[in-house]
């Protein structure tokens, strides 16, 4: 594939990109001309799916610039959208962090597509809009009839890996919703329908999420098993599946103590996304280590990887994906005030942690991890205050404050406090 610079040269061809058709050309030279123009969009739309490893390209102005004109080319609903490689027009549209549009962009496009009697491109958009929809607590219900008609129409027409893609989307339905057994069904099944047809890096990806459910379920040997034989495989079982085992093997380690173990597997993982120039992700990786820097008692350590991760958390595209992170690296940064010393800080600790409750999505399910860090918070904060009055009067006040203002009473206990 060439480089992804070759998506530059779209803007000089906007106007002739606009209103082009799917329908059958003629010999003449304009129709000709309009097919191989078609042509070309369709391969720059196979070089922007493939751009995971290089997302921040598109950050700059230049890039953000570019994507629009990509987004802008077509409408949703239309027929070359329904069908690849139309298809992956989607990903310029997810890429400019508008969740509105995307949301209106897929629903015509499953529209259009019962209204074209294109059943395959059904079930792909179907288990497309299910996995958007998983991310949102509210719409967990209707993921998860989208991913059940999704895998109907693919077990029916016999494609495994479509059926793989919509248990998958089922599974991460049934996370959300705090339904871990059942996630597991779906994860295991999806693994089978892998390895049936030897996608074995999508194979190790789904074990890896199989795992994350059993953390939920508190079977945590089972998971770190399964996990260290996912990272053990290496790079050959993709570049998707050994980061996101490593980082739930780091969970595994820091919920039972062993965080230095923890620590050298987030180390890992940000080696990884670094290299591959990944730094949407890169939220993930400051919130682990903000959580083990708390764990050690290196609190302002804590401070300062977890307003980095609040930072990469309030992406849009980061919102897109996990709305709920922002809130979870409020908590870790109210729990490094707490442990910093100081009614002041205690007290701050608690405001915070009142202000993070707002900015959980409605009919959230906190993870494991999320309900022990908040328990220890509101531990250390009450230790320190000593009066349960003094905490319920900050923690009160705290649901008032705007995110803007949360992060700027944690920016100046790290100024006065700068990272070595």
């Amino acid at each position: 594939m060439k480089s992804l610079r070759a998506v530059g040269r779209w803007a000089t061809r906007r106007r002739r990109w606009r209103g082009c058709s799917w329908g059958s050309f003629s010999a003449s030279r304009v129709e000709d001309d309009e097919q191989l123009a078609e042509a070309r969009r369709g391969v720059s739309l196979v070089q922007l799916a493939g751009v995971d490893n290089a997302i921040s390209a598109w950050s700059t102005p230049k890039g953000k610039a570019r994507l629009r004109i990509i987004a802008d080319t077509y409408r949703p609903g239309m027929p070359q959208t329904c069908r690849m490689p139309g298809t992956l027009w989607l990903f310029a549209i997810m890429l400019t962090g508008d969740l509105e549009q995307l949301y209106a962009v897929l629903d015509e496009t499953v529209r259009a597509s019962r209204v074209h009697g294109a059943e395959w491109e059904l079930g792909s958009a179907l288990h497309t809009r299910a996995n958007l929809r998983a991310n949102s607590p509210e719409q967990v219900a209707d993921a998860l009839a989208d991913a059940d008609e999704s895998l109907e129409i693919y077990t029916r027409l016999g494609d495994d890996w479509g059926a793989a893609e919509a248990l998958s989307a089922r599974g991460e339905a049934n996370e959300r919703a705090g339904d871990f057994a059942a996630a597991l069904e779906d994860y295991r099944a999806a693994v089978e329908y892998a390895r049936k047809i030897g996608a074995q890096s999508q194979a190790s990806l789904l074990r890896a999420r199989y795992a994350g459910s059993l953390i939920e379920l508190d079977r945590l040997p089972e998971a770190e098993a399964i996990l260290r034989e996912v990272t053990s495989s290496g790079r050959e079982m993709g570049h998707e599946a050994t980061p996101m085992a490593r980082m739930f093997l780091g969970f595994v380690l820091g919920l039972q103590g062993r965080v230095d173990e923890a620590r050298q597997q987030a180390y890992l993982v940000r080696e990884d996304f670094s290299s591959r120039d990944v730094a949407v992700f890169g939220g993930f990786v400051h919130g682990t280590l903000a959580w083990l820097d708390n764990l050690d008692g290196d609190h302002y350590a804590a401070l300062d990887n977890g307003l980095t991760a609040l930072e990469c958390a309030r992406e849009p595209l980061s919102m897109m994906v996990a709305p709920q992170l922002p809130s979870s690296h409020l908590t870790a940064i109210a729990q490094a005030l707490a442990g910093l010393g100081g009614a002041d800080a205690a007290r701050d600790a608690a405001r915070l942690l009142g202000f993070q409750e707002t900015l959980l999505p409605k009919g959230h399910v906190p993870t494991v991890m999320e309900r022990r860090n908040r328990a220890l918070t509101e531990q250390a904060a009450r230790e320190v205050l000593g009066d349960d009055a003094a905490y319920r009067a900050a923690y009160e006040e705290g649901g008032g404050l705007t995110l803007d203002e949360a992060t700027a009473l944690a920016e100046s206990y790290r100024r006065a406090h700068p990272p070595t």
